[in-house]
């Protein structure tokens, strides 16, 4: 059975990814991207336990208010500022979620009724081989 995120997890993710990647100017948001059709192809790699995990807590959060997500996303934003007994939590929070958005958002692959800029379009950045 492949690494994959359950659809409430995904639904977790794309609200998650609207609060760190609002629709900006000529950024698109995070969801508007449908970016996160693609997440499947970043977790194939993780640990089937980790992603099990990972799952389980987006599932959880896929069921909170919004005033409740944006909450908890601010104390992943400002953990590194803090000491306290549940900031590490947030942190590696933090870390993960925002890898896994910010992965799916720049990798150029959208998805299939996206059909604004891609952000990397926006901010004009191309890999270029040299021969």
């Amino acid at each position: 059975m492949p690494n994959t995120l359950s659809p409430s997890a995904k639904k977790a993710l794309t609200r998650i990814g609207d609060i760190l990647l609002p629709k900006n100017g000529e950024f698109p948001s995070f969801s508007e991207t449908g970016s996160i059709a693609h997440i499947d192809e970043l977790t194939s790699y993780a640990p089937k336990g980790d992603i099990g995990d990972l799952s389980m807590l987006l599932t959880v959060l896929s069921f909170l208010p919004d005033f409740v997500l944006n909450w908890i996303v601010n104390k992943m934003e400002n953990a590194q500022y803090s000491d306290g007994m549940l900031s590490p939590i947030f942190r590696q929070l933090d870390f993960g979620l925002r890898g896994l958005i910010f992965s799916c958002y720049y990798s150029e692959k959208m998805g299939a009724a996206y059909k604004g800029k891609k952000p990397l379009d926006v901010i004009g950045f191309s890999i270029k081989r040299v021969e």
